[in-house]
């Protein structure tokens, strides 16, 4: 039994490290922040665009998402949210926007990895 409960609480002490590590990867932007600007910070923090086939299509004239391969979704309604995708190395993640005229960061959150 004791084997057992000490098995356990290893692998839930590996299972938070790798999250923390995960979450300290993440890269970090003031809420609001112009998702211009956020973009060209995770070009230069090594993050590549990520498009992912059933991606939705950018709107001919939306400023939010033109020239952004990275777009996976796109809203025209209330907030007008956004979903961009980037990668770097084996994680995945996401930055959520709003705003209509000009995309800002609403948050960012680890998709995968």
């Amino acid at each position: 039994m004791p084997a057992t409960r000490f098995v356990l609480s290893l692998a839930a002490l590996l299972a938070l490290c790798a999250s923390a590590s995960a979450m300290a990867a993440l890269p970090r932007f003031p809420k609001g922040q112009d998702y211009g600007r956020a973009r060209k910070a995770l070009l230069a923090q090594g993050w590549a665009p990520l498009h992912l086939p059933g991606a939705d299509q950018c709107r001919p004239g939306d400023r939010r998402c033109a020239g952004r391969p990275e777009m996976f979704a796109c809203a025209g309604t209330g907030v007008a949210p956004c979903l961009f995708l980037w990668r770097r190395g084996a994680v995945t993640i996401e930055v959520a926007t709003y705003g209509e005229e000009r995309a800002r960061v609403s948050r960012i959150a680890c998709r995968a990895g």
